[in-house]
């Protein structure tokens, strides 16, 4: 089962019950997204759940860190380099990337991780709007200092070390 979750860099004790809500989320909805200041652990909880729940995916878990990508065709090109479709794309237009995107995610059952969203989001929001609707088996954990606003998000507060979480995932829009 092919993995590209980061190693963590701290152990997931006293994580447990964010765990537990990002888990449910993720068996609840198709796109998860966890929100938060920066530094409160959106990273680390995102790899720790991405390592939990791997195995409920056929085609494992793909990482995409989007930290370094300032643009709507480089955010493409890194999504695809991600999921192995890297061979099958140039820098191009945009929506023939979203395209190549789509149709090889179509029968592909994992969990793409999109970690540091926050800086492309409205690229992320158009690209998860299309794959999440072409691609069945697909589900999506995104890390994003705010919501990316598309149908069906999850957000799951995460409030760094000490702070309550509250009562779990808000329901989907």
């Amino acid at each position: 089962m092919a993995s590209s979750i980061p190693e963590g860099t701290t152990s997931p004790a006293g994580l447990e019950t964010e765990l537990d809500r990002i888990e449910h989320a993720l068996a609840t909805g198709r796109l998860t997204t966890l929100t938060g200041t920066g530094g409160a652990g959106r990273t680390l909880l995102a790899i720790h759940a991405a390592g939990r729940v791997r195995s409920l995916y056929r085609d494992g878990v793909r990482w995409a860190d989007l930290a370094p990508v300032h643009d709507d065709e480089l955010l493409l090109v890194t999504v695809c380099e991600a999921v192995g479709l890297g061979g099958r794309t140039r820098r191009g237009p945009v929506e023939a990337l979203v395209e190549v995107v789509c149709e090889g995610l179509a029968e592909m059952h994992l969990l793409l991780v999109l970690d540091s969203c926050e800086h492309v989001r409205p690229g992320c929001a158009h690209l998860l709007g299309e794959i999440l609707t072409t691609s069945p088996g697909l589900t999506v954990l995104a890390t994003s200092g705010q919501p990316l606003g598309v149908r069906g998000e999850q957000c799951v507060g995460v409030l760094g070390a000490g702070a309550d979480p509250g009562p779990g995932p808000r329901p989907p829009r």
